[in-house]
Order: structure tokens, then sequence, then C-alpha cells
């Protein structure tokens, strides 16, 4: 027999994305019982910055306070290095603007567990969501120390990453582009490099991303095909790591580096639900769309997240047409990121093609360095962008031809 307690929402995932929003809407007085089946955050070498972008959205939900307990670093610039040497910035912020930030992503996970907490969030850890219902009201059981109970709710919002088995309860499926490229890398202590600057260094089909995460680590990524990273070994040796971005770093800079978690790679596709909400359910963070990893957009599109639901629940009785309107918000906005993201992808391929691409993008650039506010979503966001055939012709410098 059951036992079966009630809640105005049920937050299956107790991550970043769904962490911030169980607190946000504790904190407003709502019920909300957060549930996370881990009992101890590892680093799987997920994303560990924030674009400018998301650190507004962030704020704007009211999480700053968060943001500072992990003890973020700010980064004010994309900075570009040839032959271990600064190049001109591509984009940079202004003192008054807001910064990106640098976090170790464990660190974040468990401040923002603990937080949610605070705000009055009913906490389960370890817990697992092993089904979900709708007789009226949704309803999920969970397993925790071996005892099964059904919590109801009026909305159960999933927030359980890229391989969400959550997204059939919206009424949904997995969808997901081709591999393109890898994307991986691994957390170091003992680097040495200037802070407050995202970095990288690229060359034709590959590139190599370092920053603070921390106040004693950096995370160091790479990017390139599957076939060139079986061929480097980059993706099973520390060693073999090192000494590849070593060669693209400023010299010395990972003279002492040491290796302080584990090496993960993963294909590059956005990976997506077909329905984002329906059913009594709504997904948020990598179960409604993970983008491209190597473009750095997800946390940044998890506030927004945050920000975007808690607001339409907070706002409105009616929550099947809060999330309805969420969920069509959701798709512009991914639709912008991921047309972007593929748009892209000529900086990891080496074909004849993609070489005439990417230099088109270039002479785009030298008729207007924003073409057309796109190549600045990393500060302005996606929201109103437009990524028609016109916007992909002037990405191309297509329409300069």
């Amino acid at each position: 027999m059951w036992a079966s307690t009630q809640y105005d929402i049920i937050v299956v995932g107790g991550g970043i994305a769904g962490s911030c929003l169980a607190g946000v809407l504790a904190r407003e007085g709502r019920s909300v019982l957060l549930l996370e089946r881990e009992a101890v955050f590892r680093d799987r070498v997920r994303g560990e910055l924030t674009l400018p972008w998301g650190v507004v959205e962030a704020r704007r939900a009211g999480l700053e306070i968060v943001q500072q307990m992990v003890g973020a670093v700010p980064f004010r610039s994309l900075t570009p290095y040839e032959g271990g040497i600064v190049a001109e910035s591509d984009w940079a912020v202004s003192p008054e603007d807001t910064p990106g930030l640098g976090f170790l992503h464990p660190h974040f996970q468990e401040v923002a567990f603990t937080w949610a907490a605070a705000q009055g969030a009913e906490t389960m850890r370890p817990a697992k969501a092993v089904d979900f219902a709708r007789n009226g009201r949704p309803s999920v059981r969970v397993v925790q120390e071996g005892r099964e109970t059904e919590y109801h709710a009026r909305l159960v919002v999933a927030a359980d990453g890229k391989l969400s088995a959550a997204r059939r309860w919206a009424g949904g499926e997995t969808v997901a582009d081709p591999e393109h490229h890898r994307f991986g890398g691994v957390l170091i202590a003992n680097g040495h490099f200037a802070p407050g600057a995202l970095n990288y260094a690229w060359a034709p089909g590959e590139m190599v991303i370092w920053f603070a995460a921390g106040a004693n680590h950096m995370r160091l990524y790479a990017s390139m095909q599957a076939e060139q990273l079986r061929a480097t070994g980059i993706d099973r040796s520390f060693e073999a790591l090192i000494g590849f971005a070593a060669e693209r770093l400023p010299d010395g800079a990972l003279a002492n580096a040491q290796q302080a978690g584990p090496i993960g790679f993963f294909p590059n596709s956005c990976v997506w639900a077909s329905q984002p909400a329906g059913n009594g359910v709504v997904l948020v963070g990598d179960a409604a769309g993970a983008p491209d990893p190597s473009q750095g957009h997800g946390t940044s599109l998890l506030f927004w997240d945050v920000r975007q639901l808690s607001e339409l629940l907070l706002e409105s009785t009616d929550w099947d047409g809060a999330i309805r309107v969420f969920a069509e918000r959701r798709r512009h906005v991914y639709n912008v990121i991921r047309s972007i993201d593929h748009w892209w992808q000529i900086f990891f391929d080496t074909s004849v093609e993609a070489t005439q691409r990417l230099q088109g993008h270039l002479l785009a650039r030298e008729h207007d360095s924003t073409v057309g506010g796109l190549a600045r979503i990393e500060i302005t966001g996606p929201e109103g962008l437009v990524v028609d055939e016109a916007a992909r012709r002037r990405w191309f410098g297509e329409d300069l031809r």
C-alpha cells in the first residue's frame, strides 16, 4: 500500500536546472518536492560555464546569491590564441556589463540542491522516480531506501538531463541530430593562465578551450571529429590530452598540470524532446533540449528555462496554459541556438565546401562584426534573433557575393 502526499510541483532531477527552479518556486510559497536519484554529484565533464546572456537570465530569476555561493569565476572576454599568443578578442563585455561565469559543475549542483531546501522545497535524495501516471492529477512513483511511494502534484517538472526518461511522460520522444564532431575534456589543478577570459585556440578541424572553473581549477576542453580523436588518443590518456593542448596554449600553462577529474568526450549532437510539455508535465534544461556542448549554451539555456517557467507559473492559475506558452517559447529559442550551432560546425570540418563557407563567414564578419546580431548570441542571447534563410545567407556571406 502506497502512502500519498500532495504538492503543487514535483521536480524530478536535482541538478542545476531542477534545484534552481524548485528553490525559486518554493521561495514564493509553492509546495515543492525535489527528487534526486544520486547520493553524490559526480564530475561527468558537463558544462561549467555560463555565458553572459545566461548570467543575466539567472539574475532575473533571483539566483545571483546561488552563483555567489558557488564561488563562480567571472570572465569578460572570448579570447583567441594563435601559436600560444593572444590574438584580438572576439568579443568582450565592459565593466558595466554582466560577465560570464566559470564554475565546478558538481559543486554548483550541490549548492543549488542545498539552497532549494533552504527556500522551503522538500528534498529527497537518493530517490528514483520509477513511473508516472495522470489519473486526474499527475502522480510520480518514487523508490527510496527500498520503499515505493506515490506522490501527487498539480504539475510535474522533469529535469532529468540529456538522456531524459521523462520525455515520454509529456507525450513526446527523444530527437537527435547526427553527430558531427566530439567534444569533451578534463578538470585540471595547477594550470597557469591569465584568468578573466574564456580562451580558445582554433585550427581547421579542431579547437581547444580553457577557462577558470573555480579558484584552484581550470577546465580544459577539446573538439574534433571522432576519427581524429581516436588517432590522437586524447580521450583515453591524460598525458596525451595535456601534450596535445600544451602545443596550443601559452608556454608553461600546463607544465605542472594535474588531473583533477575524469576524462570524458561526447557527441556534439543537439538532442531534444519532440514535446516539451503536455499531460501535466513540463521539461526543463537538457531534458527539454540539449544544445551542441561545444558552443557552451547549455547552462545559459537552463537559467532561461528557470526564469521563464517560474514567471509563468507564478503569474497564472492556469498552469496547463502556462506550460503551453513555455513550450512554444522554448521551441523558438532552442531553434535559434540549434541553427547557429549548426552553422558553427564549419570550424570542425576540413572539407573544401566547409573552407569556402568559413571564408564567407569571415567576409561577413568583416562587413558586420555582429553578423546581424547572430555573432553576439553569447552576450545577448537567442531571444529576438531570427534564423531564417536570409539569416543563413548573411552568416555565410552569401548575400555579399
